[in-house]
């Protein structure tokens, strides 16, 4: 009975670690993360921006500590990764799973507490396309951080305004924490190729008739760039020119990326000067750094060029070669009439 016991027992054993192991590997839990973010609420101060300020905060070190998990994973794939590449692939794959907001009274000042659960799961990350793909990805959080500065300046200029002046930033802070919150999570799905995800999100944005200017043209040019990463070119065009004919000023949103993405396509559609035209607006609106932007510029013109003027064809040698193949056509008319002048001479 003690053998049989001990054989159920390894045979119980060999069992568990057979669901455990998974092409030669365990399988990793998802990480899991913890963050807080506190805001103090000043005189007069708008309990949605004390909410989303705080929320911002915990974000941030929430990012900050699934770096330390993605830069740990990367080790093991014997990658190494510049501390902007941890920044970018974290802020891509961090998933928030709860928030928990917390208004509390401290003394006579109010103050709002945002707890977040999140996670990374390193079996979803692909570091070797997410590298492959890097400069796209790059774009993306380029926007991303640039939209939170935005936000931390606005709060800034909000905390030290006062009357009207306050009144007026508050009511601009709290619709631009409302549209980051959607447009941040949106790029997140694209650095993360879930395209369809984004086209979701950003056309239940996009339906709503409420939303206009300056989100609403920045909501079409995600949604296109989201219609690019899945290779819907007719879509993605549809979308940027909506975002084109949207009223809006460039200042919030670098919506001018719609060009250079048009330019892209019309250069993979061998509509070269069309491409090189989309990609000096872009290139104008930019602020002249984007090395990426500059290397598409100059290759769609050399395009463009060489579509105008053709380089001449080699000239073929008579009697021996056309287009690889041997002219036996022409070798056997010189050898007849060569017989026939000989015959002659004769």
């Amino acid at each position: 009975m003690r053998r049989i016991g001990t054989a159920c027992l390894v045979l119980l054993t060999f069992l568990a670690v057979c669901c455990l192991w998974k092409g030669g590997t365990v399988e990793a839990a998802p990480q899991r993360i913890e963050a807080t973010g506190v805001y103090v609420m000043g005189d007069n101060d708008s309990p949605k921006i004390a909410r989303d300020a705080a929320r911002q905060e915990a974000m941030r070190v929430a990012v900050e500590k699934a770096g330390v998990y993605v830069e740990s994973y990367s080790r093991t794939k014997n990658m190494q990764l510049t501390e902007d590449d941890v920044k970018m692939i974290s802020g891509a794959v961090l998933k928030v799973i709860k928030e928990d907001s917390v208004p509390e009274l401290s003394g006579t000042t109010w103050k709002y507490t945002v707890h977040l659960v999140a996670e990374v799961d390193t079996d979803d990350i692909d570091l070797k396309a997410m590298m492959d793909k890097k400069t796209e990805l790059e774009k993306l959080q380029q926007e991303r951080d640039a939209l939170k500065k935005q936000n931390e300046e606005l709060l800034a200029e909000y905390q030290k305004a006062n009357g009207q002046e306050k009144k007026r930033l508050g009511t601009r802070l709290e619709s631009s924490y409302d549209y980051e919150k959607i447009f941040d999570r949106s790029m997140g799905y694209i650095q993360r190729s879930e395209y369809t995800r984004a086209i979701d999100e950003l056309t239940t944005l996009i339906e709503d008739r409420s939303v206009k200017g300056n989100p609403r043209a920045y909501a079409y040019y995600l949604r296109g760039r989201a219609y690019y990463g899945l290779n819907r070119p007719h879509d993605a065009l549809e979308d940027f020119s909506m975002a084109n004919n949207t009223d809006h000023d460039n200042t919030t949103y670098p919506i001018w990326r719609c060009h250079q993405y048009e330019g892209l396509i019309y250069y993979d559609e061998g509509r070269y000067d069309e491409a090189v035209r989309e990609l000096e607006i872009a290139w104008n609106y930019s602020d002249k750094r984007d090395r990426a932007l500059a290397d598409d510029l100059r290759t769609a013109r050399m395009a463009a060029e060489r579509a105008k003027n053709p380089p001449p064809e080699p000239q073929q040698e008579s009697g021996s070669e056309d287009n690889g193949r041997i002219n036996w056509t022409k070798i056997l008319t010189d050898v007849i009439i060569h017989s026939i002048d000989k015959g002659s001479n004769g």
